[in-house]
């Protein structure tokens, strides 16, 4: 499961229930920062996503410590008012990908190899070296 929360629940002390709650449903597999130009117009709201894998015996057995995968994005593909922005080419001009479409300026996956590695290919790579159930 993948839910999109804002900050503070990760460290509000009020909030202290809820991660409690979810620390012992689920393993938590990853924690994403988003860039707070990630939800605009709509929302300045600085946000993570939050992945998580239900504790089962068979396929995700409960563990006291594990390691978390953590990251940041720094590139959300849109500027400060919410608007688009996309990779450039060499003259300026926004670059096309192989569909002719226009390439979002962001971190956070590398577009079928249209933009360096993001921050799904490093999880993927966690995902693996952690021998993961479901990336084997």
């Amino acid at each position: 499961m993948a839910i999109v929360l804002p900050q503070g629940r990760f460290n509000n002390t009020s909030d202290k229930a809820i991660r409690e709650f979810i620390a012992n449903k689920t393993r938590i597999l990853a924690v994403i920062g988003l860039h707070v130009n990630t939800f605009k117009p709509h929302t300045g709201t600085k946000t993570s996503v939050l992945f998580l894998q239900k504790w089962d015996k068979k396929i995700c057995p409960r563990k006291d410590d594990y390691p978390i995968f953590f990251a940041v994005s720094e590139k959300s593909g849109k500027d400060n008012s919410g608007e688009y922005s996309y990779v450039k080419n060499g003259n300026g001009k926004p670059r096309l990908d192989r569909f002719g479409h226009l390439i979002v300026d962001h971190d956070l996956h590398n577009q079928g190899g249209e933009l360096p590695k993001g921050i799904a290919e490093a999880f993927i790579e966690f995902a693996r070296k952690e021998k993961l159930e479901f990336w084997k």
